[in-house]
């Protein structure tokens, strides 16, 4: 089963001023502090599992994520249901105001805040139970991934970020890093103190935790984000050997399902847990993940791109050409991953059929009702998705269509991928294509590709080519799953490819050379004068 993030407050810890009344300066023996709370194994845990929480807040998992960088991204395209403030991602025209990325920029340094007060308060921590002592150095594998992991969004995303290190330094003003460098430097040592911390597997009662593989895998991903390409390899070529047992899911299908909670695939994902409304409110995720959730920690991901659902998004025409290229022989070529990613028709390669097993219809006012008017009638159905009608591309992957027709709300517990063996394995193509190992490449890409049944390289031909077909090869693989506006901004091609499917799609090309980072958030600039001066023409 799954591991059930619970969402624990951290205590509020009350500093008292001074006073002369001997009476008033009796401390409470019923509150918390931070000097008294942090002495035992399950006090620490709580901690820990709060710093977990941060990853289904706003900006986060539980909702936003999918947004801002698909969108941004162009893997989907805002449908006309799209509020707002969200629909500005798709156009890029944001700016400092942005709720979504104010959101992603205040929980990720909470989750560095909360990180840094278990590393704190484990320092003072001196268990004397071998049991005691392992799960302090576990935990504090733990919190270092995480904050290794804040750190590797905010770099990626806005460059010289504030690096606040010390839980004691909390509430000071600090000003950006001096370089990116410094921040890369972080997120490596909090990294490889995390894969030096982790076990490399839990029990299944402590399913979800990061293991030692995941900080090796985003370790590695550090590594070549910042083009160090023969350390990225020896990262990534750990995790293909003994102690660890990652392989490919055998059905690409089912690692985007709620089976995938225990696929060997996956080596970091967000764990989502549905149980009912009454555990906590359905809407948790528009901002109340520690104030209504209850035990749910489910994503509203499913409800919000599914086209029978909120439907507001559908996959972005330049993602649903990009399934269609050239064979090694020349000739016009499908690839069978369009199948599993989205709902279109024949010609683009996408499912054409709805709700395979589903035994009896019960469609009420949805859209199915279109197309399927018997009300008693078993699945599949076929609808005209595509180009040209109402339907149009929307999302299979990540969606339950195939076994209901629509949702009753924002219930699924589809775990969140973050990174899983087959991105581990084009990463490991890339970093060897990179220093012109190109034959060494090739196995790892027709391994993820065999999956499938798509066609087998027999060369890569030339370091261009060869990178032409690994780019290609993540936009398909992890079609969806906010990946590409990391890739094409590490590339240098975000400006040229986005304007240019844009250009197609709206008439424009909105995608300016400021875009490749985020604009500070306007609420930091108005409370951290430290940073406040720091940033060039109101942007970044």
């Amino acid at each position: 089963m799954k591991k059930i993030i619970t969402y624990i407050m951290i205590p509020v810890f009350v500093l008292a001023s001074g006073c002369s009344e001997d009476i008033l300066d009796i401390k409470s023996q019923s509150q918390y502090s931070e000097t008294t709370y942090f002495k035992t194994a399950p006090q620490f845990n709580e901690g820990v599992v709060a710093t977990y929480s941060t990853l289904l807040m706003n900006g986060l998992y539980s909702r936003d994520a999918y947004y801002l960088f698909d969108l941004l991204a162009n893997d989907a395209e805002n449908n006309v249901f799209l509020l707002g403030d969200v629909a500005q991602l798709h156009d890029y025209s944001y700016g400092p105001t942005q709720p979504q990325m104010s959101d992603l920029w205040r929980n990720l340094y909470r989750m560095i805040f909360r990180a840094n007060l278990v590393l704190a308060k484990a320092t003072e921590w001196q268990p004397t139970l071998q049991t005691d002592i392992d799960k302090k150095t576990q935990y504090i594998g733990e919190v270092s991934f995480l904050r290794g992991y804040a750190y590797f969004m905010l770099v990626n995303l806005w460059g010289r970020v504030p690096l606040k290190l010390e839980f004691s330094k909390a509430t000071e003003l600090t000003p950006r890093a001096g370089s990116v460098d410094d921040v890369w430097a972080v997120v490596e040592t909090d990294f490889i103190n995390a894969a030096n911390s982790l076990p490399v597997v839990y029990g299944a009662a402590d399913r979800g935790r990061v293991t030692k593989g995941a900080a090796i895998a985003l370790l590695g991903k550090a590594f070549l984000y910042q083009k160090k390409y023969a350390q990225a390899e020896s990262e990534f070529r750990k995790l293909t050997t003994a102690p660890f047992t990652y392989t490919l899911n055998a059905n690409f299908d089912n690692q985007f399902s709620a089976t995938n909670n225990t696929s060997v695939e996956t080596v970091f994902d967000i764990q989502h847990k549905w149980t009912d409304w009454a555990s906590g409110d359905q809407y948790y995720m528009f901002g109340g993940q520690e104030a209504w959730g209850g035990k749910t920690t489910h994503t509203g991901r499913a409800m919000e791109y599914g086209w029978n659902d909120w439907n507001n998004t559908f996959v972005s025409p330049a993602l649903v050409k990009a399934f269609k290229y050239k064979d090694e022989v020349g000739d016009d070529y499908t690839d069978p991953r369009a199948h599993y990613t989205f709902y279109g028709d024949a010609d683009s390669g996408g499912d054409t059929d709805f709700c395979h097993t589903c035994t009896k219809a019960s469609k009420g006012g949805s859209l199915m009702a279109v197309y399927a008017p018997d009300a008693n009638q078993p699945g599949p159905y076929t609808y005209p998705f595509g180009a040209n009608n109402a339907i149009g591309y929307n999302w299979r992957k990540y969606e339950y269509y195939e076994t209901k027709e629509f949702y009753a709300g924002p219930d699924s517990n589809i775990n969140t991928q973050i990174v899983r063996y087959a991105d581990v394995l084009l990463m490991l193509a890339e970093s060897l294509i990179e220093q012109n190992k190109i034959g060494d490449a090739m196995p790892y890409i027709n391994t993820v590709r065999a999956r499938v049944g798509a066609f087998q390289y027999t060369s890569l031909g030339t370091h261009d080519n060869a990178q032409t077909i690994l780019r290609r090869e993540r936009q398909l693989e992890l079609a969806g799953e906010q990946v590409r506006w990391f890739d094409l901004v590490r590339w240098g091609i975000a400006k040229q490819t986005l304007n240019g499917e844009k250009q197609l799609q709206l008439g424009k090309q909105p995608f300016e050379d400021h875009h490749v980072l985020l604009p500070i958030p306007q609420i930091e600039k108005t409370t951290n004068t430290a940073l406040s001066t720091d940033i060039s023409e109101d942007w970044n």
